[in-house]
């Protein structure tokens, strides 16, 4: 691995002024208020408090079941009152802790249940307010795709205890569950999943690894024990006009700078945009930054790529970066 200081172009890099240029008019475009960066990471939850809430809310008796018959919508269930209060709720709708039942299916109300009341970055934001996350199983997908902690069960990524694991039950590419993950080891996932069987509960589940159902997994942002994925085989060289921030995951917590000039990128991910004025990048490129700490293994926006335009991340001869 080469280090952070021999990361930088020569000195008198024609680049130089531009970077320079460059700064100046970021730092006053910033200062006006038009730079778009998703908020930075909380305080990092562990993998072990979101699975406890799992666990909590798996035997919790007076809430981890489906009540009354299945209606057009789904069933009475605590959680999509919890979330949302706008759902029919019938007279087999009980009140449980000030919470009016309504009826759904439930999973994702349960899986976001869990999510939200451990601390997981980002699954506060209510549905109506730029959530990603809503009642529907597709959106922990969306989530991870959003943030850059998607992982297909094809990549050969391990789940670990408090992801979001997504399925597909009739193979026909529409995701329709969602599980938190408890445990997992080299063949076997373990999982706490409201909405399960019949009747509907709360319910602890297993499934091969390899199981055709599993879509993939969304590991949540701002955890401190999420591993750091390994960098994908080769190097891609850009240039960048300008120093770029370095993040723990996209948008996530600042960790360090990777100057302007040539650099090697591993990888991309879809994440929050990055805008000032007309342009604009969605992409985010794993990296190995100048200086900070951690440095190895980080991101920073696709904006700053000197070549290609808006949403592109190409390297120097034109190849697209691969995914991460």
């Amino acid at each position: 691995m080469e280090s952070p200081e021999h990361r930088t172009a020569p000195k008198g890099d024609p680049m130089a002024l531009r970077q320079l240029i460059s700064g100046a008019a970021t730092a006053l475009v910033a200062a006006a208020g038009l730079v778009t960066i998703a908020a930075p990471a909380s305080a990092a939850v562990t993998r072990a408090q979101i699975v406890s809430v799992a666990q909590t809310e798996l035997n919790n008796a007076s809430r981890n079941y489906g009540a009354g018959p299945q209606g057009q919508w789904g069933v009475c269930n605590y959680y999509t009152g919890y979330f949302r209060t706008w759902k029919p709720a019938t007279s087999a709708c009980p009140t449980t802790d000030g919470v009016r039942w309504r009826e759904s299916d439930w999973c994702a109300d349960f899986a976001k249940y869990v999510w939200k009341n451990a601390g997981v970055t980002y699954a506060n934001i209510a549905e109506g307010s730029g959530g990603v996350l809503t009642g529907v199983a597709s959106s922990f997908k969306d989530y991870g795709t959003t943030y850059g902690t998607w992982h297909t069960r094809s990549s050969g990524y391990t789940p670990q205890p408090g992801d979001a694991v997504v399925f597909d039950w009739e193979g026909d590419g529409v995701i329709n569950h969602v599980g938190i993950v408890s445990s997992a080891n080299a063949s076997t996932v373990y999982t706490i999943e409201g909405n399960s069987g019949s009747p509907s509960m709360t319910r602890a589940r297993s499934y091969t690894r390899s199981s055709a159902s599993i879509v993939g997994y969304s590991a949540p942002v701002g955890v401190g024990s999420t591993p750091t994925q390994p960098p994908a085989p080769g190097k891609y060289w850009v240039d960048t006009f300008a120093a770029a921030a370095g993040y723990s995951t996209p948008g996530g917590t600042r960790t360090g700078t990777l100057n302007a000039g040539t650099n090697y990128v591993y990888c991309k991910v879809w994440g929050p945009i990055v805008q000032v004025s007309g342009a604009y990048n969605h992409w985010w490129l794993r990296t190995d930054l100048d200086s900070g700490s951690p440095w190895q293994n980080q991101y920073v926006s696709a904006y700053y790529l000197s070549r290609w335009g808006n949403d592109e991340a190409k390297d120097n001869s034109g190849v697209v970066i691969p995914d991460c």
